[in-house]
């Protein structure tokens, strides 16, 4: 059986979980003891080189990336969340970086300094924030009006892309980054976090440590 190598406030990892569940596979979940270091073990080493979460194993394949851990899941299940046509593909791939880059990284930035930092005594860098916070200003009207257009990035049919945001915004909440200058983003992100694949996995970001 795959094992999946998570935690709960990572959003790839919960990409991964999402992703794993919608496309209807049957995995084992670890997860990664963070702040005990588990993840800089000799054991995990050997699994992900990078010390870092999610990642893979399927026997003995080893995969890390969170990205490429969805693709592989969904190519193994033949799920229609990747398409089988390369057009199609190289949509959702678009899409999938565009978000990995324009949404998760400036996530990130605000995630580390407003809920990482004080869990772990680190100093808060509010220029980090401030410049996050910049970047989503720029990247989520895009995604808005792709999603006034179609019902899901890629069209009318969910993908890999949907998954990889969804996650990217689940700390939302807890971050306090207010999301009502994005009506279609909101109608869209209501919808997909009350499916199965959404709700097996919790009914909110950090719920699985109380948040």
């Amino acid at each position: 059986m795959i094992k999946l190598f998570v935690h709960p406030l990572s959003t790839p990892s919960l990409g991964v979980e999402f992703a794993a569940i919608a496309s209807g596979i049957k995995f084992e979940k670890k997860v990664v003891d963070l702040q005990n270091g588990e993840q800089r073990s000799d054991d995990y080493l050997a699994i992900n080189s990078a010390g870092k979460v999610p990642a893979l194993q399927d026997g003995d394949f080893h995969l890390s990336e969170s990205q490429a851990i969805m693709r592989y899941l969904a190519r193994q299940q033949g799920s229609d969340l990747f398409p089988a046509d390369i057009k199609g593909q190289a949509h959702v791939e678009q899409w999938m970086d565009y978000v990995a880059h324009h949404v998760r990284a400036p996530f990130g930035r605000i995630q580390f300094n407003r809920l990482v930092a004080p869990m772990i005594g680190q100093p808060v860098d509010e220029a980090s924030i401030k410049m996050g916070v910049h970047f989503l200003e720029q990247s989520l009207p895009i995604i808005d009006q792709k999603l006034s257009e179609t019902e899901f990035l890629c069209g009318n049919t969910m993908s890999l892309a949907d998954i990889t945001l969804l996650a990217s915004l689940d700390p939302s909440e807890a971050l306090k980054i207010d999301l009502e200058n994005y009506p279609y983003l909101i109608r869209w992100r209501g919808a997909l976090r009350e499916r199965d694949f959404y709700q097996n996995v919790h009914t909110h970001f950090g719920a699985e440590i109380g948040l």
